[in-house]
């Protein structure tokens, strides 16, 4: 028999700010927050003029509180966006975790996890020629998040790491869902993490031509512009978003209320190129995950777009929205305008966006959309948020290598 999994908890740390509150009030008064890349950089070769978004000062702030020896940037975003997802669920001091922690579990996703921590290291032994820290393994290994987690709260279930590029967390996200939901597990610290903004990494997202620089963009004020027929490419950025998953029987045997349930989750393969999306791929993962959640599209009052501000991405992704909803196309946001994107923590991030439009009954701007490119003329976006009766949110996240997932969150049904 299938459980409703409940989101019970919620946290994050970005650009625009530390805690689930810095993404409401980020959807209620949208704003870009986005900065260029340190000026030392630009004597580097290759190293682009490029826009980026950092940790805001709170974050950066929270962050300090987690960072040890044996963490990566990366995982202390991680353990900092965990703990306010954990107290937020009325975790804290609540011995019910422990008494079964063998049903209880981590589900992780990470782009490149612990990059931070390898340009450092490479900096150490190849410039410096300094010996390596005794720790360096562990900081730099891809499920060091997932693994700090686990041991901070005692989760002896599932320990899962997903690494699928721009997909990661939202792979991760509905993984966890599926294994509540067969009732493998009771409970699940789920989210995604992401720390490479550092001149090598920017210099060979540079090397793609895809990112928004100061030789592209139209206005410094609004680099990132998905759907807009003056897009100039992706803006990259960094942070961390955590939740708890329960099961609703779980979740009520301790008394907690739900922020959403997570209803839906498909993922697909287009088999067909590793840098270009392609459709049918795109289309397969929505309509896979109405299934999943036994809905139809015209249930569905608003989508959230993986748009990243890139030609091909935003285009496909519009004549897909076309493909599974028609010309009823529920409203469009496209919130990477405002944080830039996260790459393996970008679903994650925007799950937290999309439990902040089902509170707020708020569709998010998608700013900088307009003109808007021809192609995409059919979605219904708008600069500013809208209020609107919202029941149920689809969330997109495609990656290189062909992968894509579609979540679907659901205001729950309290009896």
């Amino acid at each position: 028999m299938t459980q409703s999994v409940w989101i019970t908890g919620v946290g994050s740390l970005t650009s625009l700010g530390s805690g689930f509150d810095s993404v409401t009030a980020a959807v209620r008064s949208p704003k870009t927050h986005f900065s260029t890349v340190p000026k030392a950089w630009l004597d580097l070769p290759s190293a682009p003029d490029a826009f980026m978004a950092t940790l805001d000062a709170s974050a950066e702030a929270e962050l300090k509180k987690f960072e040890t020896i044996s963490t990566d940037r990366a995982t202390a975003m991680a353990l900092a966006a965990a703990a306010q997802a954990w107290q937020y669920a009325g975790l804290v001091g609540t011995a019910l975790a422990d008494q079964s922690p063998e049903r209880c579990g981590v589900y992780w996703g990470t782009g490149m996890g612990g990059l931070d921590t390898v340009e450092a290291t490479y900096q150490r032994m190849l410039i410096e020629r300094a010996p390596l820290r005794p720790m360096t393994v562990v900081r730099i290994m891809s499920n060091a998040a997932a693994a700090q987690i686990a041991l901070k709260y005692g989760l002896k279930g599932a320990n899962q790491t997903y690494s699928v590029a721009c997909a990661s967390s939202a792979m991760a996200l509905g993984e966890a869902m599926w294994a509540i939901r067969s009732g493998r597990l009771d409970l699940a610290v789920v989210g995604g993490s992401e720390a490479m903004l550092a001149p090598v990494v920017m210099a060979a997202w540079r090397a793609l031509r895809v990112m928004a620089t100061s030789a592209n963009v139209k206005s410094n004020d609004m680099p990132c512009r998905p759907f807009s027929s003056e897009r100039s490419g992706l803006v990259m950025g960094e942070g961390a978003a955590a939740f708890v998953l329960e099961s609703e029987r779980h979740a009520k045997a301790r008394g907690a209320k739900p922020l959403a349930e997570l209803a839906g989750y498909a993922s697909t393969c287009d088999a067909t190129s590793l840098v270009h999306p392609e459709m049918d791929g795109q289309v397969r993962a929505m309509r896979l995950a109405l299934q999943d959640a036994g809905m139809q599209a015209s249930e569905i009052d608003s989508l959230n777009a993986h748009a990243t501000g890139t030609d091909a991405g935003d285009v496909i992704e519009s004549q897909a929205f076309a493909e599974v909803f028609g010309a009823r196309s529920p409203p469009v946001a496209a919130t990477k305008s405002q944080h830039g994107h996260l790459l393996g923590a970008a679903g994650a991030v925007e799950a937290a966006v999309c439990l902040a439009t089902l509170q707020m009954q708020m569709t998010p701007a998608t700013l900088g959309a307009f003109p808007i490119d021809t192609r995409c003329a059919s979605i219904d976006v708008s600069e500013q948020p809208r209020m609107a009766k919202i029941s149920a949110v689809l969330s997109n996240s495609f990656a290189f290598g062909g992968s894509n997932v579609s979540l679907i969150f659901k205001s729950p049904k309290l009896a």
